[in-house]
């Protein structure tokens, strides 16, 4: 049972926070969260399917996949009640990483290849650890719990072949992208907060989610070229993303797949943020200000929030983008992450938290990430999404209005004090734009509250961590999406005696360059004489 709920916890990507969450070194946890799945392609030789190999898939199904799938496939095992989405259920035409029309159960070597690759943004974890005969013999007794693979044996395939991209075929991709409304799902800057998508979820209460095809690591069943085709051409069964094998063209599906590709981006993430120094500037405090793109921005996993009740199984925030800039007397933090709505209400409303140790660890050892503990307290900026009495129940948050900025201090998850308004240094504001949310901390380097604010230090590695609230998922409290701890660094400045020492370099070089050229002028090497 305990590897099977390791497993789940790997398949949300919440490796790196679980570590955490059970006292391993933050450094490993850090690093391991950013390993995400590459879809496999390439399919083994096939083992016959006899009723040998379906006797032994399962014994493999009951040792290994029950616990999620349930002993009769149908998605409700144990495991099942603390997943987002649901398990697979089996007995269902429910696949949606395939080669086959929409409607058709996959081929066995679709099977095969889920079964060795996982699914991204799933708790379904990739199975290459065990040998290739267990995943065939393993596919082949999950097929028994769907008759419709007994009367469609030959399902028919999309074939895929690989096209080449140009700026021409992405142009004509954005073009179908609105032509075929896609953006009604997708949304028009394509982070999954179309009209439709934003309907199904608060007005319907439906589950469906729009893929946010910005983020290339949470694509279902891969996000090369061929992998986006594949799925434009076949649809995800029982889900709204359908087939468009019969509405486009197969040269109008490649043009769209490209300019899908062009969207999505890679996680660009590491274990430390680093603080870029603008000597003799003020900081920017407008979350659009052009400043920011002096700072090199990183992209943190985030997980939900499962150490203490209320636990959050269904996170909808699953990154942030960070940037940091300082200068002589501040220090300054833009973030961002995708949110399908802005919608507030007096309880559940959007909201973001910064946590660093009150002091920086002169060791390993830093506070419990989690809100911190007895022997670790831990400094907590924090801001929320504007809200007014009176406004009703749900109501979307102005973008002329900044939100509230608060600094905190914790000691635990039952230990968290509010600082008084003479202490509060912090200021900063949050704009809300085309389904992302970007909110601005600013503070001075030092303050006069050394117990209880973190005093930031030139070159120093210093911990931090981020915990993202959205009011539309009814996050509050624990219920929020959450980093473990990773590092800052303010960039030291750089001596005014390098930039000497490169020019007086660069005249040395070019003197002796000039001398050696003028030497060869006067004294030009003998040509030997041509041997007869």
């Amino acid at each position: 049972m305990i590897k099977e709920f390791k497993c789940c916890l790997f398949g949300f990507g919440l490796i790196g926070v679980s570590v955490g969450f059970f006292g391993l070194s933050s450094e490993v946890s850090a690093q391991a969260s950013h390993l995400f799945r590459t879809y496999k392609h390439e399919v083994p030789q096939k083992l016959p399917e006899t009723q040998e190999a379906v006797a032994a898939g399962k014994k493999v199904y009951e040792k290994r996949c029950w616990y999620c799938h349930g002993i009769e496939g149908r998605g409700d095992g144990p495991a099942s009640k603390t997943m987002f989405p649901k398990p697979r259920n089996f007995t269902r035409n429910e696949y949606k990483v395939r080669s086959t029309t929409f409607g058709s159960v996959p081929t066995d070597e679709d099977l095969f290849r889920i079964v060795t690759s996982g699914i991204e943004g799933t708790a379904m974890p990739f199975w290459y650890t065990i040998s290739e005969t267990e995943r065939w013999q393993v596919l082949y007794y999950v097929k028994t719990f769907n008759e419709q693979f007994k009367t469609e044996t030959s399902p028919k395939v999309v074939s895929v072949v690989s096209v080449v991209s140009t700026p021409d075929s992405v142009q004509r991709g954005a073009e179908l992208f609105k032509e075929f409304k896609c953006f009604e799902c997708h949304g028009d800057d394509a982070r999954g907060n179309g009209p439709l998508t934003v309907a199904l979820q608060t007005e319907w209460g439906m589950p469906y989610r729009a893929r946010d095809l910005t983020k290339a690591w949470n694509f279902k069943g891969g996000n090369a070229g061929e992998d986006i085709y594949r799925t434009i051409s076949t649809g995800f069964n029982e889900t709204p993303m359908g087939s468009y094998l019969e509405k486009m063209s197969d040269e109008d599906r490649w043009h769209v797949a490209h300019y899908v590709k062009s969207l999505a981006k890679d996680m660009m993430s590491d274990v430390v943020v680093k603080v870029k120094l603008v000597e003799g500037e003020e900081l920017p405090t407008e979350p659009s200000d052009e400043a920011w793109n002096k700072a090199t921005p990183m992209e943190l996993p985030l997980a939900g929030q499962i150490l203490v009740s209320p636990r959050q199984w269904t996170q909808s925030i699953d990154a942030i983008r960070v940037r940091a800039l300082y200068n002589s007397n501040d220090i300054a933090f833009l973030l961002e992450w995708d949110d399908s709505t802005n919608k507030q209400e007096d309880v559940f409303r959007d909201a973001v938290s910064v946590q660093f140790p009150t002091k920086i660890p002169e060791s390993l050892k830093k506070p419990y990430f989690a809100m911190g503990d007895s022997s670790g307290a831990v400094n907590l900026w924090s801001w929320k999404a504007y809200w007014k009495e009176g406004f009703g129940a749900i109501v979307e948050a102005p973008e002329t209005e900044p939100g509230t900025v608060s600094e905190l201090n914790a000691k635990g998850v039952k230990n968290i004090t509010v600082q008084p308004p003479e202490s509060q240094n912090v200021t900063g504001k949050g704009v809300y734009q085309n389904g992302r949310w970007k909110v601005v901390f600013k503070r001075s380097l030092q303050t006069e509250d050394a117990k209880n604010d973190l005093q930031f230090e030139i070159g120093k590695l210093i911990p931090i961590a981020f915990a993202i609230w959205d009011g539309s998922n009814s996050d509050v409290a624990g219920l929020k999406s959450v980093s473990s701890w990773y590092y800052v660094i303010l960039e030291k400045p750089v001596p005014k005696t390098v930039f000497i020492y490169v020019l007086f370099a660069i005249i040395m070089g070019a003197s002796i360059e000039v001398w050696f050229i003028a030497r060869l002028r006067r004294f030009p090497p003998k040509l030997e004489e041509e041997q007869e």
